[in-house]
């Protein structure tokens, strides 16, 4: 039979048994990681052209639809064409009269040969001849440079599509008059099966990136890839590539322009548009993260639940950036650290607890430490 104090000192340490609270927990751990940040950028069409009047004239008729796709080489407006197919008719003529007097000229040459042989006609009246014979062949040169330039003025008339692309509105409508000489603007054609995002990097947030992972394995990316993301944080679907980088900072803005070209098959992307950027800051194979919510942010500075023989434990931390869902811990934990992710705010420090089960934490932990 059992003594009253030993019935009570059963009682206690089967009371602090039941009091073991069941908690989540995330391993403190690091992996090769790609960090980006998420940058500002517009939509530019990788190829614009401006179609424009290149003879004067009326135009007569808008042949295209207005945001229609368009083929290089497809009519867009027709410019009255009358007086240049009257100007080709004439470059005909003159090419015909031309022609005309080369025959007979060089009949006439063939001639005083033979007269030039018999000694019927002097050399010098010879040399005259040949002389007209040759600018006979000259003027027909010439008649048939004014057919040419007739005849490409009269397709000129005709204003087709300079690249394949989507066309804008109309600038111009029927009746009115176009000139050559000023280049009426006529529409706008933008290609944009594949387009250009345009973002700038701020040098200074790029020398503090660095400047974080100075301590570490941290090195410079090699990724040319970008993720292109909407402004209602939509993820698209296909990634851009890096095509430059300034190698210069802008004096307008203080900053240094970067490109990417990215894959538009659908239409989504438009020129103009304003979209968010996410581009590789440096790969690292050191960086210990946890999962956001495992970090509390105190008046004291930041803090994590952890597990230390068997008990709820207080441990201060010093924060990285933020990548994705996850903290970048750099200092205060050490790869296995047990962090507590349930919600164990109302446990005071000392509170046993008992590791429960959790597959998957830790992938999305790793999952989500992809970005900034």
């Amino acid at each position: 039979m059992l003594s009253a104090s030993a019935t009570t000192g059963f009682a206690a340490e089967q009371g602090q048994q039941q009091q073991a609270v069941p908690v989540q927990v995330a391993k403190v751990s690091s992996d090769t990681t790609t960090i980006t940040q998420n940058l500002p950028g517009r939509v530019v069409a990788i190829r614009t052209s401006e179609v424009r009047a290149r003879v004067d004239g009326i135009l007569e008729k808008r042949i295209f639809k207005e945001g229609a796709d368009v083929e290089k080489g497809q009519a867009l407006f027709q410019i009255d064409d009358r007086v240049m197919k009257a100007n080709v008719a004439a470059a005909k003529a003159d090419v015909s009269t031309a022609q005309a007097q080369q025959k007979l000229n060089k009949q006439t040459l063939k001639r005083y040969e033979e007269l030039l042989k018999q000694g019927a006609v002097s050399q010098q009246e010879y040399d005259t001849y040949l002389a007209q014979s040759q600018q006979a062949d000259a003027r027909v040169e010439q008649a048939k440079a004014e057919l040419a330039k007739a005849q490409i003025n009269l397709d000129y008339a005709t204003v087709e599509a300079p690249i394949s692309g989507r066309i804008g509105r109309a600038l111009v409508t029927e009746g009115a008059l176009v000139s050559a000489a000023s280049a009426t603007h006529l529409a706008t054609i933008e290609q944009l099966d594949e387009v250009y995002v345009d973002f700038t990097r701020s040098p200074t947030e790029l020398n503090k990136m660095r400047e974080l992972f100075a301590n570490s394995d941290a090195t410079d990316s090699a990724s040319q890839q970008v993720d292109i993301v909407f402004n209602d944080g939509t993820p698209y679907e296909h990634p851009g590539k890096l095509e430059f980088s300034s190698l210069s900072v802008d004096p307008d803005t203080g900053s240094i322009m970067l490109r990417a070209t990215v894959k538009n098959p659908d239409n989504k992307l438009l020129p103009g548009m304003f979209v968010r950027v996410k581009a590789p800051v440096a790969d690292s194979q050191t960086l210990l993260q946890v999962p956001q919510k495992a970090v509390q942010v105190t008046a004291q500075g930041a803090m994590v639940k952890v597990v230390k023989d068997g008990k709820l434990a207080m441990q201060p931390v010093e924060l990285g950036p933020m990548m994705g869902t996850s903290w970048v811990i750099k200092s205060g934990l050490q790869e296995g650290d047990q962090v507590i992710v349930s919600n164990t705010q109302f446990l005071q420090p000392g509170t046993p607890v008992q590791v429960m089960p959790s597959s998957n934490t830790s992938s999305q932990q790793k999952a989500s430490s992809t970005q900034q």
